[in-house]
């Protein structure tokens, strides 16, 4: 092959954290086949096929970045732990489980450990790795950088300047600039299906499969009832709480004038409509909108950012973008009644009404095959009496007529405020503040986030170096109480009261869990504000009563 023919040369710089914790958002399946198999998905980066050479590109520096201390513990029943379960691993991910992987398919290891509180230093590591090979005496024509991180924005209109093709991975939240300084954007959807789609674990059903009861034989005679246990105890239908929860939304879909729907109602009404789907975590797929792309319905798709997203029926219409003005503000959400309370199907007929419907037999035939045997007759009349008159049919009764609709409950207190949790947590996803460290938030349920806020007020005073330890003490007290709580949760809300310049070394007062309330709920609006997704007055009051919810009478 010719010098002109060869593909460019390529250096290849990979933020594992950053990578792995993107797509877990999108797909926790997509995640941990990024780390066990990265010969697939850098075979798919270069053109290869079956073993071939490179048609893409030919990537000469395979640079990882890691923090082996890193872990991830998988949601148990779901695709990834199950995997690991039939494998005999423990469902706690370390990403250094993963460093044999990226050796074995030609990359360097870097180790990035934590050098302040939860901070590594990969992208310090990897722009100065970036602009040292600048300088090597192979010229790379490209520079591929996986990380979704826009701190390389400056590294890239470095490169730009030397005149290097520039390939990056983005999310569907990377910033204008930083997608308009690369030539080349790797969408995260593509990368996880193409890239991963023939890798074993990629191809794992999210749901659990369920065993096929044995056929029964021909003709074989129903056995008895026996007493079982309620379906409560066996666990919900899966597969068709899936199906009631898609029926509801096409329904819903129906109802709408323009045919779209925004998430965040539909989330709320939905949860009410069918109270099982958030206790089993939406049928297993972890999010509604996870889903709903489970689903792969033509007629369910979604639009727009996390936060504001919709979902529409292409057939009724345009995106809800392309929407006449005025046409959004009728959701045309179904009642908030659940959508299987129709109308219940007539009782059976009386006994009297079979009686008259069933065919009689005449005088010295024999009865019909198939009908049971006639109840025991009355002595026959005498010869000279005159035959009975036939007493007529009895009617059947009027059906009943269907009970009316009760009106529909307004959400109460609680519901609302989990909504106000739930969104300003899908509003934050996938931001950082300016430490660059995650701007998550756990959606606690009311009486787990009083409890998370008083049992940090117990413990203080606390330094930095007790936090870890602390925050596992409080997990653990949380399980023993029955709250779902897990250190990593506790952790986020610490980093959250850190942003608001809580005073955690000092020794409680009476009122600090209020104080720590007020402090969360001030510190979760200005984020909220700076993302540019302001609150409306209804959902500011919904989340101040989410923080303050169990910290005490010193509540404002």
């Amino acid at each position: 092959m010719a010098e002109a023919e060869k593909p460019p040369r390529a250096a290849l710089y990979v933020d594992f954290d950053n990578v792995f914790m993107a797509l877990l958002r999108w797909d926790e399946r997509a995640a941990y086949a990024f780390g066990e198999r990265p010969d697939a998905w850098l075979a798919w980066l270069e053109g290869r096929e079956a073993g071939g050479a490179p048609t893409t590109r030919r990537t000469l520096i395979r640079r990882c970045y890691l923090n082996p201390g890193g872990y991830f513990d998988f949601q148990m029943g779901r695709a990834v732990a199950r995997y690991r379960q039939q494998r005999d691993l423990r469902n706690r991910t370390y990403f250094g489980e993963f460093r044999a992987n990226f050796v074995q398919a030609g990359f360097d290891i870097v180790d990035c450990p934590p050098v302040a509180y939860l901070k590594n230093s990969a992208d310090m590591k990897m722009a100065l790795d970036i602009r040292d090979a600048l300088d090597h005496k192979t010229t790379f024509d490209e520079f591929v950088i996986l990380s979704g991180d826009s701190d390389f924005l400056p590294a890239l209109a470095r490169l730009r300047a030397h005149d290097r093709r520039i390939t990056i991975l983005a999310q569907n939240t990377a910033k204008r600039a930083y997608l308009a300084a690369a030539d080349i954007v790797v969408g995260l959807d593509d990368f996880a299906h193409d890239g991963m789609g023939n890798v074993a674990i990629a191809q794992v059903d999210q749901a659990p499969p369920r065993p096929e009861p044995p056929p029964r034989p021909e003709y074989q005679r129903p056995e008895p009832v026996r007493a079982e246990a309620p379906p409560a105890a066996r666990g919900p239908d899966l597969g068709a709480l899936r199906a009631n929860a898609l029926a509801w939304l096409r329904e819903a879909l129906a109802r709408s004038p323009a045919g779209a729907l925004r998430m965040t109602e539909v989330g709320s009404q939905i949860s009410r409509a069918l109270p099982q789907l958030k206790a089993t975590t939406y049928a297993g797929a972890g999010t509604l909108g996870a889903l709903i792309e489970e689903a792969r319905d033509p007629r369910l798709l979604m639009t727009g950012p996390p936060s504001r997203r919709w979902v529409f029926d292409p057939e009724r219409g345009p995106p809800p973008g392309d929407l006449p003005p005025g046409v959004e503000d009728q959701p045309g959400l179904p009642p908030e009644a659940p959508a299987e309370a129709a109308p219940e199907a007539p009782a059976e007929q009386p006994a009297v009404a079979e009686e008259a419907a069933a065919p009689t037999a005449a005088p010295g035939e024999a009865e019909p095959a198939g009908l049971p045997p006639p109840p025991a007759a009355e002595a026959p009349p005498e010869p000279d009496a005159p035959e009975p008159p036939p007493e007529p049919a009895a009617e059947a009764p009027p059906e009943p007529e269907p009970e009316p609709e009760p009106e529909p409950e307004p959400p109460s207190r609680e519901a609302l405020m989990m909504d106000a949790a739930l969104l300003v947590r899908d509003i934050l996803w996938g931001s950082r503040d300016n430490k660059k460290l995650a701007q998550d938030l756990p959606a606690f349920s009311p009486a787990e986030i009083g409890f998370v806020l008083n049992a940090i007020a117990a413990r203080q005073p606390l330094d930095l170096p007790d936090l870890p330890a602390a925050a596992t003490a409080i997990a653990a007290e949380g399980a023993a109480q029955g709250l779902h709580v897990s250190a990593r949760e506790v952790t986020a809300i610490l980093r959250w009261l850190l942003r608001g310049f809580a005073r955690l070394n000092e020794a409680p007062a009476p009122d600090t869990a209020s104080q720590h309330a007020r402090r969360l709920y001030a510190t979760l609006v200005a984020a909220v504000r700076a993302l540019d997704e302001p609150l409306s007055e209804a959902e500011k009051e919904d989340l101040r009563n989410w923080t303050q919810a169990g910290t005490g009478p010193g509540v404002a």
